[in-house]
């Protein structure tokens, strides 16, 4: 990615973010592609899946549309573009772990995975604030933050 590109992603990145949380599902399925097209307006598609956050953030945009009503666990976890950035591997880690500063969401599958580690303790399983603050400590111990 260019130097000019990647300055224009992350100016637009920046403004995304601050305009906050869409109202209503409809206005947030635009949002979110509103920087899919955004980001393939800069980048070629062809080499989208080359650069890990450009891969990493379409497979999290399909997987959230798809799964935002679902209930299962499993189901949630099992759909393909989840088990793709699963695929991703290491690279991947510091991509989800600063989704979960910014948003907790159901990425504890995909860390345990890729890791195979576990650091959350039996006692606060469940109480996914918690959670995610024990997977980003982890992350920053660890060097991927």
């Amino acid at each position: 990615m260019t130097a000019i590109a990647s300055g224009y992603m992350s100016s637009f990145f920046d403004v995304f973010e601050e305009a906050g949380t869409a109202v209503g599902e409809e206005s947030d399925s635009i949002r979110k592609q509103c920087l899919v097209s955004f980001m393939h307006s800069i980048i070629p598609f062809s080499s989208a899946n080359i650069i890990p956050e450009v891969k990493f953030l379409n497979l999290k945009t399909e997987w959230e549309e798809d799964t935002g009503m679902l209930s299962s666990d499993s189901e949630i976890a099992l759909h393909p573009a989840y088990q793709q950035i699963i695929g991703m591997g290491q690279g991947a880690i510091p991509l989800i772990l600063n989704e979960m500063k910014k948003k907790r969401g159901q990425w504890f599958w995909a860390l345990k995975s890729i890791t195979g580690e576990d650091p959350v303790p039996l006692e606060i399983r469940g109480n996914i604030k918690k959670m995610t603050g024990v997977w980003i400590k982890w992350g920053e111990e660890k060097g991927y933050l």
